[in-house]
């Protein structure tokens, strides 16, 4: 559970560092009507990550099969909630949609420069 505790908060802090790096990029390279819609989309998706940790951690004590369903459960409700927000967002003609879709998968970002170094400090 400790591991699980650290790796949420290392992620979390990682995301809210690429969110806030990006957005300093976007405004000094003159892009400001992307930066509002990458914040929310990265908001998003940092709301998305802190509801399936919360999800695993009360998952951990169960049996594989009822955590893997459990978990499961939730994925639904995650992506709903995803989809209605991005709905909404398009009625906001003033946010740039693929800045938010951008700041979504940001996470993806973080997974893979994790990935990469840990196989550039594992040679």
């Amino acid at each position: 559970m400790e591991e699980l505790v650290k790796y949420v908060k290392t992620t979390i802090i990682k995301l809210i560092g690429l969110t806030c790096i990006v957005a300093a990029v976007l405004g000094a390279v003159g892009c400001q009507q992307y930066i509002f819609g990458w914040c929310i989309g990265s908001g998003l998706n940092i709301v998305y990550f802190l509801m399936l940790s919360s999800r695993s951690a009360r998952a951990i004590n169960l049996p594989p099969e009822q955590a893997a369903s459990f978990i499961r459960g939730g994925a639904i409700f995650r992506l709903l909630m995803i989809c209605l927000v991005c709905i909404i967002i398009l009625q906001f003609p003033v946010i740039h949609f693929g800045a938010v879709v951008a700041g979504i998968f940001s996470y993806r970002v973080i997974i893979f420069a994790d990935a990469i170094g840990k196989h550039v400090r594992g040679r």
